[in-house]
């Protein structure tokens, strides 16, 4: 309790007490007042009652000061209540925010990787029908490779545009968490500096998820390959997997439900996240390398294909400390029921 509240307190009971002593004496003074008029009434007798009321006035002021007393307290937890449930709904409409932006670039994204596709496969396959030709002299195939590189290139940015728009529809199957990462991790790390170090730890190996496959892979790619572009050279990565239990709460700020997740984390040593960008890196196109280095599209990619297993995808940093990315998906028993829930 306050200062201010316990010398409210304090006042209160002073001038309780200060006006139960001069009501005392008006009633004694009425009360000798009455007795004028019966002989058989003693002053003495009725000054005598007078400790048996004030006690009695003062059990009642002390019932009363602890109704009042339950009843701040009661106040005070149902502004507490309040005050969370407002912070869990702001974080809900948060969420739903962010879903609907995601929806709505994951549709768009997705229309126009479609009609490239359709423009770019043509040209992969007539590049290629070009380059089996034995009559091709060097410049002719010099140009005909590079056609066919650059065609396949445009349709691997158009199939990771395609995942991100549909969010992970592809088959998904059962598979032990931990051996899923690591595999997906070794494919990972031929992907970026060979100078990088990056450790792996199983705090859990025995739960389930389930999930595509190279869905997984391409998570895992596009996370570490974000860290190792965040460190360059030099760096180290550390992914780890164990098991944790999400509340109703905590289910809620996140768009989940409750139940026991997988976790991976991928910690880097890099310069860290300002924080006033760390709520757009999920976000399709967005991207802190300068121009022609980086589509931002890794991070968004990564981010749908979780959600679509039901996970979830943040991140924590502070600048000059790195960065911390946690991967949430629903665990499975070992009967295929969704775990802890």
């Amino acid at each position: 309790m306050s200062r201010t509240g316990k010398d409210l307190i304090v006042s209160a009971v002073a001038g309780a007490a200060i006006i139960a002593v001069f009501a005392s004496f008006d009633l004694v003074e009425s009360l000798f007042e009455a007795t004028r008029e019966h002989e058989d009434w003693d002053l003495d007798e009725i000054i005598a009652c007078i400790p048996a009321l004030a006690i009695v006035a003062t059990w009642f002021s002390l019932r009363r000061w602890r109704e009042v007393a339950e009843l701040n307290r009661t106040l005070k937890r149902q502004a507490g209540e309040l005050a969370d449930a407002l912070e869990q709904r702001q974080a809900m409409e948060e969420q739903l925010r962010e879903g609907y932006k995601v929806a709505a670039m994951g549709t768009l994204g997705g229309g126009f990787a479609g009609e490239l596709r359709r423009a770019l496969e043509p040209i992969e396959r007539l590049s290629g029908e070009g380059l089996d030709r034995t009559t091709l002299d060097a410049d002719e195939k010099t140009r005909l490779e590079r056609i066919s590189d650059a065609a396949k290139g445009g349709l691997t940015i158009v199939s990771r545009m395609l995942a991100f728009g549909d969010g992970g529809m592809r088959v998904k199957e059962e598979i032990v968490a931990a051996d899923g990462m690591l595999e997906s991790l070794s494919r990972a790390r031929a992907e970026i500096d060979t100078s990088l170090e990056v450790a792996y730890r199983a705090n859990d190996d025995a739960s389930r998820i389930r999930v595509n496959r190279w869905e997984l892979h391409e998570v895992a790619a596009q996370i570490v390959a974000n860290a190792a572009d965040a460190m360059g050279p030099g760096g180290r990565i550390e992914v780890t997997v164990d098991r944790a239990t999400i509340d109703a709460y905590g289910a809620t700020a996140r768009g989940l439900a409750a139940g026991d997740y997988v976790r991976v984390t991928v910690r880097d040593d890099g310069p860290g996240i300002p924080s006033g960008l760390q709520s757009h890196v999920f976000e399709p196109f967005f991207t802190t390398k300068g121009a022609g280095d980086g589509k931002g599209l890794g991070l968004a990619i990564a981010y749908s294909l979780i959600r679509g297993w039901n996970g979830d995808l943040s991140v924590e940093s502070e600048p000059g400390e790195g960065a911390t990315f946690e991967i949430l998906i629903p665990a499975r028993d070992a009967d295929g029921d969704r775990g802890g829930g």
